[in-house]
């Protein structure tokens, strides 16, 4: 139940384009035993889908690569589905 409230509070700060909020938020739950894949793909997608470039760009360059490496394998798909849902946002 933690975990989903997160998640839904990374949504709310990216649903009103707070960048800030998201450093903050990362940087005070990095070290909570969560699903850290769940989230971060959670996290990510939903900031694609609403079409903050900045965001989706500072989960993928600056929390990705601090992710353990089995992790990373696992979540590289994620990236080539976010770039389609900011492509499909940015036409409409």
């Amino acid at each position: 139940m933690q975990q989903q409230h997160l998640i839904d509070l990374a949504k709310q700060a990216i649903e009103c384009n707070d960048f800030e909020d998201i450093q903050v938020y990362f940087e005070n739950v990095r070290e909570m035993d969560l699903d850290w894949p769940t989230v971060f793909q959670k996290v990510y997608l939903h900031a694609c889908l609403k079409g903050r470039k900045e965001i989706a760009s500072w989960l993928q360059d600056t929390v990705f690569p601090t992710m353990d490496p089995i992790q990373q394998i696992g979540l590289r798909q994620v990236f080539s589905y976010g770039r389609h849902l900011l492509k499909r946002v940015e036409k409409n």
